[in-house]
C-alpha cells in the first residue's frame, strides 16, 4: 500500500498542462503591461519634448534681453536707465514667436524690470512649446527661468570727479589735474574729497566749471561726506567679479607687484589682490593688503588693486586707477594719466600727486575711464549664482 502511494505521489504525468497555463497567464501579463507602456511612452516622450523644447526657448527669451540691453540704440533695444514703463515685448505683454525653417515651434514671454543696482537687470522669461494660446487644443509645455542680468559699473558713470579720493588729497608744487575738455561722462570736478585738500600755490586743479581759473569751489571740494563715494566705489559683488573676469584673463595677481618696462602690465583687467585674496575690509592688516606699482611704461585698461596703488617714473596711463585704500601719483614728464583716479580708502590710506617737468598729471578722459577705449569688456551678462527654474507662483 505504502509503494503504491509512492508511485502516485511522484508521478508526474499530467503536469505539463498546469505548467503551460501558468506560463501563459505569465506572458499574458508581460504582453499585457508592455502593451500599456507602449501606449504611455509615446505620451511621456513627447511630453518631456515639448518641456525641453519651453526651456530652450526660455533660455532664448534671456538672450534676447542681454541682446536688446547691450544694443539701447537698436529698434528693439532698451534703453539704459530703464523707463520707468518697460517698452513692449520687454513687459511680458507679447509672445515672441521662434522658427525654424519657416515653421513656428513656440516663443516666450520676457519681463525684464530695473535691479537692486544701477548696473542690474532682473529677467522672467516664460517659454511656451508649441503655443501659450489657449485656444490651441494641442497639448501645451512651459517653462519659467528667472535671472539677473550685470554689468560692470563704471565710476566715471557716476563721479563727479576726475580724482575721486575718500581721504585727504595732497597735490604738490607743478602738478595739474585737468577736467574741463572731456565732459561726455558728465562735468566733473577736477577732485573731490571726503578729507582735507592740500593743493599748492603753483598747482592746478580745474574742473568743468565753466571757466580757466584753477583752484576754485568749481574746481576741487573738500571735507565731503565719506559715504557719497559708496554711489560710485566699487562694491564687494563688483569687485568679486573683477577678480573672476581677471583670472579669466590671466591678469589676477597677489601680494606687491611691480609692472615696468621689463614686465608690462597687460593691456584690459588687472587685478592685484590682497595677499591671501580675502576682501578688504577697514579691520585688515597692512601687511595684508596688495602693493601694486606702475614704474615707467605704458598701460590702458582698469588696474584695480585691493590695497594701494602707485604710479611713477614716466608711466602713461590710460584708463581707470582704483585703489582700495592709498594712491600715490609721482610721475615724471611725457608721463601722465588720461582717464580717472580713484581711492577708496578703505584703510585710511591717502593719496598725493607729484609731478617732475611739465604737462598735466591726470586729465580727465571719459572713454579711457568708462572701458579703457574697449579694452575691459563691459557688456551685459548674467550675474553669477542667479539663474533659477522657479515652479509656477
Amino acid at each position: 500500500m505504502r509503494e503504491a502511494l509512492v508511485r502516485l505521489w511522484m508521478d508526474e504525468r499530467g503536469a505539463a498542462l498546469p505548467l503551460a497555463i501558468v506560463t501563459l497567464v505569465l506572458l499574458s501579463s508581460l504582453i499585457l503591461g508592455l502593451s500599456v507602456m507602449s501606449t504611455t511612452e509615446p505620451t511621456i516622450a513627447a511630453n518631456q519634448l515639448r518641456t525641453a523644447q519651453a526651456r530652450a526657448l526660455a533660455e532664448a527669451g534671456i538672450a534676447q534681453a542681454l541682446w536688446a540691453l547691450a544694443n539701447p540704440e537698436a529698434p528693439n533695444g532698451l534703453p539704459d536707465p530703464l523707463p520707468a514703463t518697460v517698452p513692449p515685448p520687454y513687459d511680458g505683454s507679447r509672445l515672441i514667436v521662434m522658427a525654424a525653417g519657416g515653421a513656428p515651434m513656440g516663443g516666450f514671454r520676457l519681463e525684464v524690470v530695473a535691479g537692486a543696482a544701477q548696473n542690474e537687470r532682473n529677467v522672467l522669461s516664460v517659454g511656451w512649446a508649441p503655443t501659450d494660446n489657449t485656444g490651441d487644443t494641442r497639448p501645451k509645455a512651459h517653462q519659467r527661468i528667472t535671472g539677473t542680468l550685470w554689468r560692470l559699473r563704471a565710476p566715471a558713470e557716476s563721479a563727479p570727479c576726475a580724482l575721486c579720493v575718500r581721504s585727504d588729497l595732497e597735490v604738490t608744487a607743478e602738478v595739474t589735474v585737468d577736467a574741463r575738455a572731456d565732459t561726455r561722462c558728465g562735468g566733473k570736478r577736477g577732485a573731490w574729497s571726503s578729507g582735507v585738500v592740500s593743493v599748492a600755490p603753483t598747482a592746478k586743479v580745474w574742473g568743468a566749471d565753466g571757466n580757466d581759473t584753477p583752484n576754485e569751489a568749481g574746481d576741487y571740494v573738500q571735507a565731503q561726506p565719506a559715504d557719497a563715494a559708496l554711489a560710485w566705489n566699487f562694491t564687494d559683488a563688483d569687485l568679486l567679479a573683477l577678480k573672476r573676469l581677471a583670472r579669466a584673463r590671466g591678469s589676477y595677481y597677489r601680494g606687491s607687484v611691480l609692472f615696468d618696462a621689463s614686465r608690462p602690465a597687460p593691456e584690459g583687467l588687472v587685478f592685484v589682490d590682497t595677499a591671501s585674496g580675502a576682501p578688504v575690509t577697514d579691520a585688515t592688516p597692512a601687511a595684508e593688503l596688495a602693493r601694486a606699482e606702475l614704474r615707467g611704461s605704458a598701460f590702458s585698461g582698469w588696474l584695480v588693486v585691493a590695497g594701494s596703488l602707485e604710479i611713477s617714473g614716466d608711466a602713461r596711463v590710460r584708463g581707470l586707477a582704483y585703489a582700495q585704500d592709498g594712491f600715490a601719483y609721482r610721475g615724471a614728464t611725457p608721463g601722465g594719466i588720461e582717464g580717472q583716479v580713484v581711492a577708496a580708502g578703505v584703510r585710511g590710506g591717502s593719496a598725493s600727486l607729484s609731478q617732475t617737468g611739465g604737462g598735466p598729471a591726470l586729465t580727465f578722459d571719459c572713454a579711457a575711464a568708462s572701458g579703457g577705449d574697449g579694452t575691459v569688456p563691459r557688456g551685459w551678462m548674467l550675474k553669477t549664482g542667479s539663474y533659477r527654474e522657479p515652479p509656477d507662483p
